[in-house]
C-alpha cells in the first residue's frame, strides 16, 4: 500500500502518468480510500488549471491604450 506521502508527491510532480502500471493502479486504490489525498490531487489539478490560463492570459498583447488606463486608475 502507497503512503500519502508517496502519493502527493507522485501527484504534485506528475510523474503518475510515466509510472508503471503497478503504480499507477496503487495509487488509484490509494485516491480511492483516502479523502485527503483526493483532496490535494483536486487542488493540484485547480493550481495547474489556474496557472495554464494565466499562462494563456500572458500571451495576449495589452490594449493600445493600457498604460493610460493604469495612470488613470491611480490617480483615482
Amino acid at each position: 500500500m502507497m503512503t500519502c506521502k508517496d502519493v502527493s508527491t507522485l501527484v504534485s510532480t506528475g510523474g503518475l502518468s510515466d509510472a508503471p502500471l503497478v503504480r499507477r493502479l496503487a495509487v488509484r486504490l490509494h485516491l480511492a480510500m483516502c479523502r485527503h489525498c483526493r483532496a490535494f490531487r483536486r487542488q493540484v489539478e485547480a493550481v495547474a488549471r489556474s496557472a495554464r490560463a494565466a499562462a494563456a492570459a500572458l500571451e495576449v498583447e495589452p490594449l493600445h491604450d493600457f498604460e493610460s488606463n493604469i495612470v488613470e486608475r491611480l490617480r483615482q
